[in-house]
């Protein structure tokens, strides 16, 4: 007779059948009815029991575990093991330039202190914004007063006073704003809430040169979601004494809001000065801001930290090092110089994508550069930041369809076609690794509406420039996603262009074969009587195995943004290094035609088309 349950079940109805089986096989139990007796009942109870205690442990097994938790208070927790201290909301920044238009009686310096208020509109709604380091001013013999270069960040200012209490074992004073941004936090200490002066704390980043008196402080995200600040030991940092005043001042922040200001006016006086003039001119649009970091980021990030240590060592450090520290980032890629065309040992290149321009600004570089990375890469090591390179898609999209099996029109399934590529460029292509597959986009087309039989895609690749009407200034270097291709020598053009204006006649740019070699140089011509007259018999160079396209020794009547466009020699397209592809809805042809042979069977045939692979 068994005397053992089987517990290896966990849900409910298997508990139940469980607790039945074991019963039924007791002496005490036989003949029993468990489905018509209230013992059926304590079995329910039972077996809920066993199934909630289950569930539960399960739950918190998960929760255990940086990979499977799903409470934030808990993914923070196991990041911390790691050394992580997930990002916290950030402020959008600016940089403005104000200008003061005092007399001559107003003092010879005033300063503009950590706090002074500016304000903006973005549609609609007005923001503040809090210049984030004090500047002095120079009165000039004009009686002005310039701060140039001034940073802003969008929020409202906030100081935050605590006292000391050795006593209270492990003190943290925490920031009560869960919108707080933290790269505003600055952490002071002075003797008394009386005292004059007061000690700056920075930052721990690493014990490199940290001893009992060094000056940092730390900071981590508690369980319910606020930051808190604490010190060191007295070992590995300075420990503040009993009655020592904390004061934590920073911004807390509406976040990604007003992204884009452009346009900003001071709130207020300065120095006191009443009667003055101020004007403010803008040095670089705000940007930057985002949401907290959050549960799915900080379970990507915080292994890839641990990993570097915080030290850039691989181009893979630098990378995870940007990424913890900088927020402005919709995709980044990073490489080392030995990988770069042309090679360039002792650099790594790292590109990034920001969320809301097509590059960084220069101030954004040298934050990056002077401030994230400065300490942390090898001395030997030349970081290098460049800006993305577009390579933009033009496609010609063919497919046929059944009508029978469909209520919508051509028009309606061109619609459906259309939102189909941006969704698929949307969601695949505009990052670093965003490969281009062939096959991928025509399984989504396909699958779009069951009326379509198949679908065709010629994929070309195309760059912008602008030329000027200096002929000196135009020299262009077009580096491509993908080699071109190969033509031979063949007099059929490897790249054609939008028309530019010279003398008042559009002309264009083509290409002849070069006499031994796979290359072929760009021509300019223009057509008179549908023949082509070539104008410039030297106007660059193409590469195709590269995928470089060079174009000097031109000029146009006037500033013109022409439209260069090339054949990949692969129906995928994969980007590499800096480069980023994105399909342009402006350029995507989309030609529905009805399926003759679904509709007429053998007959349709006759009439049945299908499309060149190129133009």
């Amino acid at each position: 007779m068994a005397t053992n349950l089987n517990v290896t079940e966990l849900d409910f109805d298997q508990i139940k059948d469980n607790l039945k089986s074991f019963l039924k096989q007791q002496s005490e139990f036989n003949d029993y009815n468990f489905e018509g007796s209230g013992l059926s009942t304590l079995l329910d109870v039972l077996a809920y029991n066993t199934h909630y205690n289950a569930v539960a442990a399960h739950y918190s097994l998960n929760e255990a575990f940086l990979d499977s938790a799903q409470i934030r208070g808990n993914v923070v927790t196991r990041a911390k093991l790691l050394g992580y201290v997930p990002r916290s909301i950030l402020a959008p920044r600016a940089r403005v330039t104000l200008v003061i238009q005092g007399q001559a009686s107003d003092p010879a310096v005033i300063i503009l202190p950590r706090g002074t208020k500016f304000t903006t509109t973005v549609q609609g709604e007005t923001y503040d914004y809090i210049s984030l380091s004090q500047q002095d001013g120079l009165k000039d013999s004009d009686n002005r007063y310039t701060f140039s270069n001034v940073e802003i960040a969008e929020g409202t200012y906030k100081k935050m006073l605590y006292r000391v209490d050795n006593d209270i074992e492990t003190q943290k004073y925490q920031i009560p704003d869960n919108d707080a941004d933290t790269s505003t936090l600055k952490v002071t200490v002075q003797e008394n809430e009386n005292a004059l002066t007061y000690d700056s704390y920075n930052q721990f980043e690493s014990l490199l040169n940290v001893d009992a008196n060094t000056k940092v402080y730390y900071i981590q995200e508690n369980t319910s979601g606020r930051y808190e600040v604490y010190f060191g030991d007295g070992v590995i940092g300075q420990k503040p004494i009993n009655n020592n005043v904390v004061t934590l001042d920073y911004v807390y922040t509406h976040g990604p809001e007003s992204n884009g200001a452009s346009t900003f006016s001071l709130d207020g006086t300065v120095g006191g000065l009443v009667d003055a003039t101020y004007t403010v001119t803008t040095t670089s649009n705000s940007s930057g801001g985002s949401e907290r970091e959050t549960i799915e980021s900080i379970r990507f990030n915080a292994p890839l930290t641990f990993t570097t240590q915080n030290r850039a060592v691989t181009a893979e450090d630098y990378r995870a090092i940007i990424l913890k520290s900088f927020s402005n980032i919709s995709s980044i890629s990073s490489w080392g110089g030995e990988d770069n065309d042309p090679v360039d040992f002792g650099a790594v290149y790292i590109a990034i994508k920001p969320i809301t321009e097509d590059k960084l600004t220069d101030e954004e570089k040298t934050s990056i550069i002077d401030t994230i990375l400065k300490g942390k890469n090898i001395v030997s090591v030349r970081p290098e930041i460049v800006d993305p390179n577009f390579t933009y898609l033009e496609l010609d999209v063919f497919f046929k369809y059944n009508p029978n099996l469909t209520d919508r029109t051509a028009t309606a399934l061109r619609t459906v076609v259309r939102d189909t590529i941006s969704d698929y460029s949307f969601n695949n292509l505009n990052k670093f690794d965003g490969v281009f597959r062939y096959s991928q986009l025509l399984r989504a087309i396909d699958n779009s509406d069951r009326a379509i039989i198949n679908s065709t895609i010629r994929p070309y690749m195309f760059q912008t420039f602008t030329g000027t009407t200096v002929r000196s200034n135009n020299n262009f270097e077009l580096t491509y996603a993908s080699p071109l291709l190969q033509q031979g020598d063949s007099q059929n053009f490897a790249i054609t262009s939008s028309p530019f204006k010279v003398n008042g006649v559009d002309h264009y740019f083509g290409d002849v074969p070069l006499s031994d070699s796979e290359n072929r140089r760009v021509v300019v011509y223009r057509v008179e009587n549908g023949e082509n007259i070539i104008v410039i018999n030297n106007a660059g160079l193409v590469e195709p195995t590269k995928g470089k396209v060079s174009l000097n020794n031109f000029s146009c009547d006037s500033n013109t943004t022409i439209k260069v466009t090339v054949v990949p020699d692969a129906l995928d397209i994969a980007p590499k290094r800096d480069q980023l592809l994105s399909i342009d809805q402006q350029y995507v042809s989309i030609n529905p035609e009805i399926d003759t042979i679904s509709t007429a069977g053998s007959s349709g045939s006759i009439d049945y088309t299908t499309n060149s692979r190129l133009r």
